[in-house]
């Protein structure tokens, strides 16, 4: 018995509450195996009690915590303690490319590959159990190994936690939310509220005057009149001077002569609490073996055998079909609308739109869609070199090479002739550049159990960096290098502020409070209560227009913004009033997100991504001429290339 791979991750952060497995992406992958409803998705189930898995795919019910998942392929069935563990399942598990990988479930894959030695179908088990005290979250343990025979169905070999839930008493769907509200607070749950909260109008819609009849009380008007209404229900208990949540309320549909649609809501809501996930335990059975035989549930699915026939008709309303020979998995209802389209939405009246002529690439050039340097020469386009990481965010062009940010860990520098060097320091992916490009500054983080932040500030013509001292949250956020020094803002609970830094010096607190700088000028705008200010370190200040978010153009002095639909751009010259609106051609990215943001190649020259079907067009607007050119980067490019920031020259 050989363990042949393992990958972990400790800090492995659940997407809606799920844990997911899923094939690395390949090419040459096997095509799909069985029917379509082992297929991720293919059915309404939810992730299980603990987990569910199928084609390409195993989803584990996580929760929003931190989870530490470990997972190890092997070539023979391994042993596992069972005392060890809380809950425990096996299952068979299909892989088209024999490669795991961690993943989430409106997302990617994230780096790092289990290898399984094969493709094809294995048996999986899943193993779960509470983190030590102290740390959030579940300790997972996924084990997989070759299935030779027919794959067979699912079995829950250990459960300390039981299958079926409680019933939902239905004293929310009753009562409303704003009333059961007053009970999380009124038993010392949620956020605090002053003692005068309880005497504020009850917010939301009022409970049925009849219902609080049957409860003899009046409808309430204020969150303390609330909290009788919820010791007559059975909701809240007295507990001295203070209240506590009952352990187990009684159910509004037995306590009350409901009118037949709140009854039948109430009964459904009652049952989906009981039976919702191990529902989708029993899709999964019903999935692999299709049809599956019912005779065998309570055992295979450990739960009281008096459970099954409730949990059979329920999972009956909306995750399996009785068919002759067991029960089959139900295929997820088509999202497809069958109603009427919307009308067209009417947009506002705008100019022609602008007319571009054939124009010169890219200054610095672009970053390939399969990571590509990508220059042009006098003879054409160049491969510089290759940024081997996987997640490319923003590129700036530096006195030595092009700086490229990634994940995960630190960017690269791809050197002008051709080397590729690992940063020295991370620097996050929204790091920025001085205005000579001689230096990047950024935010090394490290989201997890346990967060921090690190400022760094890199000096890329001698490879030396700078760095402050971690602290634990992320709190940081760098704006800009003026003058050697770097700009970053941290905040607190009560607040911001932002400090100016310089290697071997503490960093000094400003005075004022921007959220931007011009890394040209020191120029910053800053907000207060009401109005956002212009402000330059010779301490001039001036109110800008309300009504956009501006952002400052290199040099300080002229202010910039973007209308999405239909697309425009609105400058203001600082000293002046009225902005002016120039429309953009149709098509034109006005979005500020990495890494297709526009961006400035000269203080009078902005240029913005422009997805033309298969291809990117670059569309450069020349302010002075109030001209547009474009440039259709060429195949070499890829898919969805962005342009690399070039260093801006003071004066065109």
């Amino acid at each position: 018995m050989t363990l042949l791979g393992v990958l972990e991750d400790d800090e492995y952060l659940p997407d809606h509450g799920v844990l997911v497995i899923r094939d690395r992406h390949a090419a040459d992958a096997a095509p799909p195996w069985g029917h379509e409803l082992l297929g991720e998705l293919a059915t309404d189930a939810l992730s299980g009690t603990i987990a569910t898995a199928g084609d390409a795919w195993v989803h584990g019910h996580a929760g929003d915590p931190y989870q530490a998942v470990r997972m190890e392929a092997h070539d023979h069935p391994p042993q596992i303690t069972l005392a060890e563990w809380e809950e425990v399942v096996e299952t068979p598990f299909h892989s088209r490319t024999g490669r795991l990988a961690f993943a989430t479930l409106t997302g990617g894959e994230h780096e790092g590959t289990l290898e399984l030695g094969r493709r094809g179908l294995f048996h999986a088990r899943v193993a779960r159990r509470a983190a030590p005290a102290g740390e959030e979250g579940d300790v997972w343990l996924l084990q997989f190994w070759p299935c030779d025979g027919e794959p067979g169905l699912p079995r829950w070999v250990r459960r300390t936690r039981p299958a079926i839930g409680a019933p939902d008493p239905g004293w929310r769907l009753v009562l409303g939310y704003p009333v059961m509200e007053v009970a999380y607070f009124a038993a010392g749950y949620g956020p605090r509220r002053p003692e005068s909260w309880l005497d504020e109008p009850l917010r939301g819609d009022p409970p049925d005057p009849a219902i609080c009849a049957q409860l003899g009380v009046t409808p309430p008007e204020s969150p303390r009149e609330a909290i009788e209404l919820l010791v007559a229900a059975g909701v809240l208990v007295p507990d001295g001077t203070r209240h506590r949540l009952a352990e187990q309320p009684p159910s509004a549909a037995e306590r009350l002569d409901l009118p037949d649609r709140l009854a039948t809501q109430a009964e459904q809501a009652a049952a989906q609490a009981r039976y919702a996930w191990a529902a989708a335990d029993l899709t999964l059975i019903a999935a692999w073996g299709h049809p599956a035989p019912v005779d065998d549930l309570a055992e295979r699915l450990l739960i009281p055998a008096d459970d099954v026939p409730g949990l059979l008709a329920y999972a009956a309303t909306r995750y399996i079909e009785p068919v002759e020979g067991g029960i089959v998995a139900r295929p997820r209802p088509s999202l497809r609308s069958t109603s009427a389209p919307l009308a067209a939405v009417q947009q506002p009246a705008r100019a022609a739109n602008p007319v571009t002529f054939p124009g010169a690439p890219p200054r610095a050039g672009v970053i390939g869609g399969n990571g590509d340097v990508i220059v042009w020469r006098l003879d054409g386009p160049v491969v510089l070199g290759r940024v081997p990481d996987r997640y490319r965010y923003r590129a700036y062009e530096t006195l030595t090479g092009i700086a490229v940010a990634t994940s995960p860990g630190p960017g690269v520098l791809v050197r002008w002739d051709g080397t590729v060097k690992r940063l020295p320091v991370d620097l996050g992916t929204h790091l920025v550049r001085s205005a000579d490009g001689r230096f990047l500054a950024g935010v090394e983080n490290h989201v997890g159990r346990r967060s921090w932040h690190r400022p760094h500030l890199l000096d890329v013509t001698t490879g030396e960096a700078a760095s402050l001292p971690r602290t634990d949250e992320l709190t940081h956020q760098v704006l800009a290098v003026h003058d050697g020094a770097v700009y970053y803002r941290r905040g607190s609970p009560t607040g911001s502020r932002v400090f100016r830094w310089r290697p071997d010096t503490h960093p000094e607190p400003l005075t004022v409070d921007p959220w931007q700088m011009d890394p040209f000028s020191g120029a910053t705008l800053e907000a207060d209560s009401s109005k956002t200010i212009w402000h330059t370190p010779d301490e001039e200040r001036i109110a800008v227009p309300a009504g956009r978010r501006y952002e400052l153009a290199p040099g300080g002095r002229r202010l910039y913004a973007f209308q999405y639909a239909p697309p425009s751009a609105w400058l203001l010259e600082v000293g002046t009033s009225e902005p002016q609106e120039q429309p953009l051609p149709d098509g034109c990215d006005t979005s500020t997100a990495i890494p297709a943001a526009p961006f400035w190649e000269t203080p009078s020259t902005l240029v913005f991504h422009h997805e033309r079907g298969a291809g990117t067009r670059l569309v450069r607007w020349h302010l002075q001429a109030n001209r547009f050119d474009h440039f259709d980067l060429p195949a070499l490019t890829g898919y969805r290339p962005f342009a690399i920031r070039p260093i801006v020259q003071t004066s065109d």
